[in-house]
């Protein structure tokens, strides 16, 4: 996903675009092979901002993966 960044930062996975000022930041739930997104951002985002949050859960997943989190 060429436009999104994803960085690990301790135990915390951050997928920002750039382009449009977005962030969300997920960490490994505690008790299970899960990401939780920390700051979910609005309850009800616009169009653009709902695919967002679907690819940069893709991205901070494929990077759990990576890292043996999940």
């Amino acid at each position: 996903m060429p436009d999104l960044s994803v960085e690990v930062r301790d135990r915390q996975i951050v997928v920002t675009k750039p382009s449009q000022g977005l962030s969300v930041t997920y960490v490994k739930d505690a008790y299970s092979p899960l990401l939780v997104a920390q700051d979910p951002m609005r309850d009800d985002p616009d169009s653009e901002t709902a695919k967002f949050l679907a690819r940069a859960w893709k991205a901070a997943y494929s990077k759990a993966k990576e890292l043996s989190w999940i």
